[in-house]
């Protein structure tokens, strides 16, 4: 593919869904290569498919922002046809842990590209540009365009705006990723989705790339029209998506309210004063209407705007283009003591146009108001003050001032900001240096093993067992037993559906996807769909292992191990020593690792993984 007179590289894209697109960025060339059979057959595509091209392609210890990071963007084979499948991923090393990283995102823009690019897996992006550019591919036409006028000025929402268009749509960062903020996400469909943990926005800004411009035309695949009609149904009418037709993820305050999992002040209470300030009957005076991804049928979605209501608060005109979703609520919201939904729907909205992760971002809040108020760091900010927090938003995303260290996520900023204070780092709440979730697993403590055990670090969405037990499963939350089993379950499932890159909410069990894929040519069982995932997972420990992570760092933090406060059921719980090692080896076992994490060699060899090992990586025997 050869450089235009203009300086953009253009090709044109084949028509076989077996490729991959490579763009240096450096060299600012692109050209396609084909994905190795055995490799879609062994990991179909997306986390599995990144994990294992990851491990190949990106030498031991490399600085997660440094130019040799590779960048994946990847879909899966029904992206776009399927509903409920309009996502795309993002695989690299991730600069807020260290570890592997996939973030996932929704909405339009995944199925666009997705026709813009219909042989593609997906794109990988090496190097870094000497100035700012973007890539745009258009039903087939790929060139790499200068970026200067969008670098600086525009943040995500706006820059999607310069190419407003019915068939074109836009994946950018925000001025938290082109200052490498290390929590910045990747935004599309003008800033309401993102790819959002674990910093992938702040190595798109080291390789000065602002945005993935996509045109498409859909294609015809009127030969799936009865599978994707029953599906639609499925999804539509049945009672597996129902909660989510119903109010989405702001039906979780609620639940987790009621169970004592809901975190507060920062980690030390379970629930807040009065929940019906913040629940999803609060938000309701600004619901305008439920919003959807391409081609779902559920609509989880919420447009919120607080303007022309009487709902006051500290931003009254307050609007946000989807949201708030739960994980903000909890995070911006009940962990900051922020309980005006005014507040909460500005804080979102800021953080979606300057593109950082709600969750990092409202710990790192939260752990700003804590150590503001017990003098550790000198800076003036109380719980509950939404105005100040806006400030602090702002701050962070630009890394100005305290919003510096901030941007480093809790545990640099501890590093940063008060390095001979314990009482700082003991503040931050997180696994591998990812900040958690809003659900306390002092509550559940099988999200205490979800937690730790997670390959990209704090996370519920690698397994989410509260689910099974404390919000009405019939395991016990505050028991050991069958928690072990259940996550690893979760995880597999999920490293399944991170390999399909199809939504959380959208009910594919396995048979489901192997319907699906044999009309896309893979031939496919259940049972070879469960060892899929199994495949992905083992592949993602065995790089966090060579990255030099271990059994220490499947741990949880400080304050889980006391007791909870204002916990409602769980109040005066913790995750104990204890408990939480009977867990972990358990976890080990029934994984075929070694008693210090390291997958063994008979694990390997049942998974059919020994071609695909780097010599580099130690084995268990």
């Amino acid at each position: 593919m050869a450089a235009t007179t203009d300086g953009a590289t253009t090709g044109d894209v084949p028509n076989e869904m077996r490729h991959l697109l490579r763009v240096n960025l450096s060299e600012r060339t692109v050209g396609t290569e084909e994905v190795p059979e055995s490799y879609r057959n062994t990991f179909v595509s997306g986390k599995g498919l990144g994990a294992v091209m990851l491990l190949d392609e990106l030498p031991p210890g490399t600085d997660p922002l440094s130019p040799e990071n590779p960048l994946f963007f990847t879909f899966g084979p029904l992206t776009g046809h399927a509903p409920g499948t309009s996502r795309y991923g993002v695989v690299t090393k991730s600069p807020l842990t260290g570890t592997f990283v996939d973030s996932y995102s929704g909405g339009h823009f995944p199925s666009m590209f997705r026709f813009a690019m219909p042989s593609y897996l997906g794109v990988v992006f090496e190097g870094s540009a000497d100035d700012p550019v973007l890539l745009r591919v258009d039903d087939g036409e790929v060139s790499i365009e200068d970026a200067d006028h969008l670098w600086g000025s525009h943040d995500a929402r706006e820059t999607a705006r310069e190419f407003a268009d019915r068939n074109t749509k836009v994946a950018a960062i925000g001025p938290a990723g082109e200052n490498r903020v290390r929590f910045a996400t990747i935004s599309s469909d003008e800033a309401s989705h993102h790819a959002g943990r674990g910093g992938v926005g702040a190595v798109m800004g080291s390789k000065n790339l602002k945005a993935v411009v996509a045109t498409g035309t859909k294609p015809d695949d009127g030969e799936l029209q009865d599978l994707r009609i029953d599906h639609m149904r499925r999804l539509g009418n049945g009672t597996e998506t129902e909660w989510a037709r119903e109010g989405g993820t702001q039906i979780i305050v609620d639940w987790t309210q009621e169970v004592g999992a809901l975190p507060s002040h920062n980690w030390t209470e379970g629930t807040i004063d009065d929940v019906d300030t913040l629940n999803i009957d609060a938000f309701e005076p600004g619901h305008r209407r439920p919003d959807s991804c391409y081609n779902c049928p559920i609509a989880c979605g919420h447009v919120t705007d607080f303007a022309g209501t009487d709902v006051g608060g500290a931003f009254p005109d307050a609007s946000v283009a989807w949201g708030p979703e739960y994980e903000t609520i909890g995070m911006m919201g009940a962990n900051t003591d922020i309980t005006d939904v005014t507040g909460v729907t500005e804080l979102a909205d800021r953080a979606d146009r300057l593109g950082m992760d709600t969750i990092s971002l409202g710990n790192v809040v939260s752990w700003l108001m804590e150590t503001s108020e017990r003098g550790i760091v000198e800076f003036d900010i109380e719980f509950g003050d939404a105005e100040t927090a806006a400030e602090v938003v702002e701050k962070v995303a630009h890394r100005e001032g305290i919003g510096d260290a901030l941007a480093e996520g809790t545990v640099g900023a501890a590093e940063r900001l008060c390095p001979d204070d314990p009482r700082a780092r003991e503040a931050a709440v997180e696994v591998k240096g990812m900040e958690l979730p809003a659900y306390d697993p002092r509550a559940s403590l099988s999200m205490a093993l979800a937690y730790a055990t997670s390959d990209r670090g704090g996370c519920h969405q690698r397994a989410f067992p509260i689910g099974s037990d404390a919000l009405g499963g019939e395991r016990d939350p505050f028991d050991t037993e069958g928690h072990a089993a259940a996550v690893v379950d979760e995880q597999n499932e999920g490293a399944l559906s991170f390999s399909m890159v199809a939504c959380d909410f959208t009910a594919y069990n396995y048979e489901r996807v192997a319907e699906w894929l044999r009309e896309f040519g893979y031939d496919l069982t259940v049972d070879d769909l469960e060892t899929v995932g199994e495949r992905a997972w083992t592949m993602t420990r065995l790089f966090n292992l060579r990255e030099g992570f271990d059994r220490e760092d499947d741990s949880l933090p400080e304050r889980l191990t006391r007791p909870l406060e204002s916990g409602g059921p769980a109040d005066g719980n913790r995750v104990t020593e204890a408990d939480f090692e009977t867990m972990l080896e358990e976890y080990y076992d029934i994984r075929g690792w070694t008693e210090e994490g390291v997958p063994q060699k008979a694990t390997i060899e049942r998974l059919d993984l020994e071609p695909f090992v780097p010599d580099e990586v130690e084995i268990g025997a």
